[in-house]
């Protein structure tokens, strides 16, 4: 494949990511409405889980054991950040969690990625420092933020770093096993939230008098081929302009809490989403 061809593949791979990641963020917002967070995890994670399994044996071309415990490595950095971003999300605003989350997952693999020898023309790295903008920006709630704690900006953190974590170990899986690697990912972090919920009294089984079974559903279906994607496009292109992509994700979810609750966009979520196009063409042109 030319090397423009493959860096449209794989950015059309990184932006399917990014509209599935906020689909399944949108659904999961939903679903919290109306039921435990540890449940949507739990129950989530258990259908992703299902149906990653059913299609991995067909798409796989190969099987290792190195692959399959990168992947259950990248489970346990995902766990570390879903676990964060909750707790920090109920602890403080959500327009300072959002935003330094998000750019989080994309600063540690666009370092480690860098670090890692690959090479960015000047376009490449203008559209990275545009895309953290634009991420910013679709990230931003309105309203008024009072005081924020340095624990819950070190726990927003720690929460893009978990995310980024994720990214960076399943991009050191071989193509030729995905999508092995998100089996492994799903049975550690599935396990984890099940042994949690079952700890704390609860159930992995959301009750239908809540509500939310259709979202979390969606939420785990959306959720997972987002990281199908996200491992299709570090399949085809370089880690820390495909982590940047796959970051807008705030921009979909912000777009269907406008087209499906009939939520106001800020200005500044408007013109991050015009930003993230010219930061795209940026990363895939240069």
């Amino acid at each position: 494949m030319l090397p423009i061809a493959c860096a449209v593949v794989s950015a059309l791979f990184a932006l399917a990511s990014a509209a599935l990641f906020g689909a399944g963020d949108f659904f999961g917002g939903l679903a919290a409405r109306r039921t435990r967070v540890l449940t949507i995890v739990a129950a989530s994670h258990v259908i992703g889980l299902c149906l990653i399994v059913v299609v991995a044996p067909f798409m796989a071309d190969t099987f290792t054991t190195g692959d399959f415990l990168l992947g259950g490595l990248a489970g346990a950095f995902g766990c570390v950040g879903i676990a964060c971003l909750y707790h920090s999300l109920g602890r403080g605003p959500m327009a300072v969690v959002a935003p330094i989350t998000a750019v989080g997952s994309a600063v540690l693999p666009v370092l480690w990625g860098v670090l890692s020898g690959e090479r960015l023309t000047t376009l490449n790295l203008l559209g990275i420092l545009i895309g953290l903008t634009a991420i910013v920006l679709v990230s931003s709630t309105p309203g008024h933020v009072g005081k924020v704690s340095r624990g819950l900006v070190l726990e927003a953190m720690l929460a893009g770093a978990g995310f980024g974590g994720f990214m960076i170990a399943i991009d050191a899986t071989d193509s030729a096993t995905t999508p092995w690697p998100l089996v492994a990912a799903r049975i550690v972090s599935a396990g984890l939230a099940v042994i949690l919920i079952l700890r704390s009294g609860g159930s992995p089984i959301p009750r239908r008098s809540d509500g939310a079974l259709g979202a979390i559903v969606a939420a785990g279906i959306f959720d997972m081929t987002g990281n199908l994607a996200f491992l299709l496009a570090v399949n085809h292109g370089r880690l820390s302009l495909m982590a940047t992509i796959s970051a807008l994700y705030p921009a979909m979810t912000v777009l269907l809490a406008r087209t499906v609750l009939d939520e106001r966009m800020s200005a500044n979520q408007i013109v991050g989403m015009v930003v993230a196009i010219g930061a795209v063409g940026l990363m895939v042109g240069g």
